[in-house]
């Protein structure tokens, strides 16, 4: 049998940017070679995409594969 060459993950991100405080999450195919680092360095910047700003700080984050 072959590996995967795709994953699908879960994530959580929650960033605090000024008084706001957001919470994001969904799930991500991601290449089966690429590290956590590089997911982490993507997800952060999707999310300051979403809320409109490059300037938070990562409260939590949380990085699964998408199964029970």
């Amino acid at each position: 049998m072959t590996a995967p060459t795709t994953l699908r993950l879960h994530w959580i991100m929650t960033v605090q940017y000024g008084p706001e405080t957001s919470t994001l999450s969904n799930t991500a195919e991601v290449d089966a070679t690429v590290s956590r680092t590089q997911v982490y360095r993507d997800l952060r910047a999707h999310v300051a995409d979403q809320i409109g700003t490059r300037s938070f700080v990562v409260l939590y984050f949380a990085l699964e594969p998408d199964q029970l």
